[in-house]
């Protein structure tokens, strides 16, 4: 949830007292640890103010938020070749004109082979490389 407020209402909280009436102004929890989000500063922080009911919702801001990383790319088959392999197949793949699309089409289907035989098993350093289909630019 996110508050929205004027300018003056942060200048009144920022100061502690409205201007025109000197009356003490305090910030509601959930007000505060808006702001405190805003300016980026971290629940442990705002705890050193000893404002714990802002404190929590801030936690809870920073958890519902905060950007989660996102997943590491899982190592495709090519990954996980010799780097003088990746270089014979990149090769293979320049021999003659084609278009990125088509190269990724090919090292695709390449790939598809690959996953193919490791799921039968019998993929070994003795298994014959089989060729690519020739495939023309469409």
């Amino acid at each position: 949830m996110e508050i929205k407020f004027s300018g003056s209402r942060w200048r009144q909280i920022e100061k502690g007292y409205r201007t025109d009436s000197d009356s003490p102004v305090i910030a509601p929890s959930i007000t505060l640890a808006q702001m405190a989000w805003t300016l980026g500063i971290s629940s442990g922080r705002l705890a050193e103010t000893g404002r714990q009911d802002a404190v929590e919702i801030l936690q809870e801001i920073e958890r519902t938020k905060t950007p989660t990383p996102a997943p590491a790319p899982e190592a495709g088959p090519l990954a996980e070749l010799e780097e003088w392999q990746q270089k014979v197949i990149l090769n293979a793949l320049d021999e003659r004109p084609r278009s990125p699309r088509e190269k990724a089409l090919l090292l695709r289907t390449l790939a598809a082979k690959i996953e193919a035989e490791e799921a039968k098993g019998d993929a070994g350093p003795d298994t014959p490389v089989r060729e690519l289909p020739n495939q023309s630019a469409h």
